[in-house]
């Protein structure tokens, strides 16, 4: 019997289960190895501390100890569309920002040193950069108040009474910014003893829409008004590191006057500025593992050239 005889003949059924599983377990594969290839310029916002993008997906054992233990638990685990990321932990600023807690909880917690266990200043995280990116959104351009703005639209809300938690979150800010004449002024509004965060809560009781109008045309008209939003610095955590500065420039189309938040080498991209923007679209927003410029004029800016 020759070679060619001895050989057994496969039949048809045979051969299209044999190449069936074949293609399935290649377009697996491919899959599996493809995702991640396919979304790797989708960069996520990593916890503090965090190596180099390749390198930390290396390291990471997607154990959770880092979502566990973050304080306000913002950390997120990524899901099957990230291929072999998945499990990896990662922050979405606009939905609950890093505050970088006080030792770096989440660094301390991670058992492989994906997370740099030599970084223990929160002022040192470079998980990225702030990036104006709409700028014409954006308060501090336009020369408008936050919590002006933040009233007005609660007084657009077609409801009996306001968003009591929102309410309260612009009240506390408010009343600090007050001036003692106009802390007297609520006093007598809302016959109050004296005016304080401890008093918030008979002012909320008693908050109905009418009220909210009175609240809104004194906030427009008090002291604190005048000056533009500055949350994106007021908020942040390392804020004494100035990461924001304020700098007037001139529309040199129109000749009007306006301010420029421009992000400082010393902001690590935390995210806070993106959450607090009162912004409905958060005008600035977290590119991570973006790496500080600066123009010849001094000025900030970023590779993307976006300012």
């Amino acid at each position: 019997m020759t070679e060619k005889q001895s050989k057994t003949p496969i039949s048809r059924r045979k051969f299209l289960k044999t190449s069936t599983l074949v293609v399935t377990g290649a377009a697996i594969a491919y899959g599996a190895v493809s995702v991640p290839l396919l979304r790797s310029d989708r960069l996520r916002l990593r916890p503090p501390g965090a190596l180099d993008e390749n390198l930390f997906l290396a390291s990471c054992i997607k154990c959770g100890q880092c979502l566990q233990v973050c304080p306000p638990q913002v950390i997120e685990l990524d899901d099957i569309s990230q291929g072999f990321g998945i499990g990896s932990p990662y922050i979405i600023p606009r939905e609950g920002a890093c505050i970088l807690c006080n030792g770096l909880p989440c660094v301390l917690a991670c058992p492989t040193g994906a997370l740099n266990h030599d970084l223990s200043l929160g002022k040192d995280a470079e998980m990225g950069l702030a990036v104006i990116t709409n700028p014409d959104t954006c308060l501090s351009v336009l020369g408008v108040n936050d919590l002006v703005y933040r009233l007005e639209n609660l007084g657009k809300k077609k409801t009996s009474s306001p968003d009591q938690t929102e309410l309260k979150e612009i009240l506390t800010s408010l009343i600090k910014k007050l001036t003692q004449d106009e802390k007297k002024a609520w006093q007598t509004k809302f016959a109050l003893a004296d005016i304080s965060d401890n008093t918030l809560l008979s002012i909320l009781k008693q908050s109905e829409h009418a009220d909210l109008k009175w609240i809104i045309n004194f906030a427009g008209s008090s002291g604190q008004a005048q000056k533009a939003c500055q949350v994106c610095l007021e908020e942040c955590p390392i804020k004494d590191e100035k990461p924001i500065v304020f700098v007037s420039k001139t529309n040199p189309d129109t000749g009007k006057k306006y301010v420029w938040p421009s992000v400082m080498k010393t902001c690590v991209g935390c995210g806070v500025c993106e959450e607090k923007c009162p912004t409905p679209a958060a005008s600035v927003k977290i590119t991570p593992r973006l790496e500080w410029s600066e123009k010849q004029t001094g000025i900030q800016t970023r590779k993307e050239n976006l300012t």
